[in-house]
């Protein structure tokens, strides 16, 4: 009898630490990543539902409007062996579209109800855990209206819009195809008005669809069809002769600056690294840095060609490169190639403030202008830059000298203007009377007071 009692004992024992041991004390738990408070149809909520014991035994994510409970995510786990874990963590995605049900729910607040439980302690004891997140559903679109009634546009061109949108807007422009352009507030125009510079690019149809879009907070979406009138421009096509010694001037100095690319086997594979992959690199923190302009204009009146230039090379020229007798690349040339003297003085188109000063790749150093409404100029090849970045400059002031840095020949100045990331063509923004018909008339007279 002793010995059974014993027996007994150690058994009880042995049970008492192993459920010790095994015992789950934690909760189950819910993480909302992502819960605006107020969504629309394809507004994403994320939930991140947790046990850090024994793992979840079952989930239930319930809709709640008004009088109507709507289940959206039901699921039961089953139960693990006693000295393993269950599934410890899911995360769930929803949205008012594809995860509720059609009339479930309608414009207002709801509530998200989330219902938790846990794998049982001893087949008998379970945490138990709920929580419920209101939210408001907001479905209609923000309103928009266009103020300006004309808007002509050429291939690799900029216009300009004026427009309309309501309070709940957040962010808003024009959208020309792939490339979207933000809208800044113009007050001088009223309450809700905006201005957008748009472009469409050098390589863009003049059928590419344009439209005007406004956001709100919830994503809601609003797009409408503007007047507008584009015109096909016929670029120029040049063939490059490159020369060993071309390659071998140009090819140690970028390297030598940068790490984003490989040298390759050869100069002439090196090269071809530099005049596709690195170009396209440079255009993409070009396209980055316009991303910080200024919401506001800066510049008054046309923009100055370098004094006393010869235009080298123009907007948009396709170039196709020859070595040894072999086509081996072809590239499009965005900007102008000015020449004057070596080492010339090149002056600031216009007013503006410095965004870049340093070197960049193919154009080797190089100093960047805002000049507000996402509008930025850029110097290339300079042998000297003379400015610091964030320095405030105005028309015709010195900015550095003309040089060969970067991918350049010959001492010289390239010259581009971007909008928003996309190249466009100085060729209208040199020009004062394309400047007030397609711009300047559409702006009240006290913007620039």
């Amino acid at each position: 009898m002793k010995r059974l009692l014993i027996g007994i004992s150690s058994l009880l024992g042995i049970f008492l630490l192993y459920s010790s041991w095994n015992w789950d004390s934690s909760p189950p738990t819910v993480r909302w990543l992502e819960a605006p408070s107020t969504v629309g149809i394809d507004t994403r909520i994320i939930l991140e539902l947790q046990d850090e014991g024994k793992g979840l035994q079952s989930i239930e994510v319930a809709l709640v409007s008004g009088e109507n409970r709507h289940i959206v995510v039901s699921e039961t786990y089953e139960a693990p062996f006693s000295w393993q874990q269950g599934v410890t963590q899911r995360s769930i995605t929803l949205s008012p579209g594809p995860s509720f049900e059609k009339g479930s729910v309608s414009e207002g607040t709801f509530w998200l109800e989330v219902r938790l439980r846990d794998q049982p302690n001893l087949w008998l004891w379970k945490h138990e855990f709920s929580e419920r997140r209101s939210f408001d559903l907001d479905l209609t679109p923000p309103q928009l209206q266009t103020l300006s009634s004309q808007h002509y546009i050429r291939q690799g061109g900029s216009e300009a819009i004026i427009y309309r949108v309501s309070e709940d807007t957040v962010a808003s422009g024009v959208q020309v195809g792939e490339h979207v352009f933000v809208g800044y507030p113009l007050p001088e125009r009223g309450r809700g008005a905006y201005i957008c510079l748009f472009a469409l690019a050098h390589d863009q149809s003049p059928e590419t669809t344009m439209v005007v879009w406004a956001q709100d907070g919830a994503g809601n979406r609003n797009e409408i069809s503007f007047w507008k009138r584009a015109f096909p421009v016929r670029f120029r096509s040049r063939d490059i002769q490159l020369s060993d010694s071309l390659i071998n001037a140009v090819v140690p100095e970028i390297l030598a600056h940068q790490t984003d690319i490989a040298q390759g086997e050869s100069v002439i594979e090196s090269f071809l690294e530099i005049n596709g992959p690195l170009r396209e690199l440079n255009h993409r923190q070009i396209e980055e840095l316009s991303h910080q302009s200024v919401g506001r204009l800066l510049w008054s009146g046309a923009f100055l060609q370098l004094s006393n230039s010869q235009v080298e090379s123009a907007f948009a020229d396709r170039r196709t490169y020859y070595y040894q007798g072999q086509k081996v690349d072809q590239q499009t040339h965005l900007g102008f190639d000015l020449a004057s003297v070596a080492h010339g003085a090149v002056e600031c188109a216009n007013d503006g403030i410095v965004l870049f000063a340093g070197y960049l790749g193919i154009y080797g150093n190089t100093v960047i202008v805002d000049h507000g409404l996402g509008l930025l100029a850029l110097y290339g090849h300079l042998s000297r830059i003379e400015v610091k970045e964030g320095q405030g400059i105005t028309k015709g002031a010195i900015l550095g000298r003309t040089g060969q840095t970067g991918l350049a020949a010959g001492d010289h100045l390239h010259f581009s203007m971007i909008l928003q990331g996309v190249q466009v063509n100085p060729l209208e923004w040199w020009d004062e009377r394309w400047l007030d018909q397609h711009i300047l008339a559409k702006l009240p007279k006290d913007t620039f007071e």
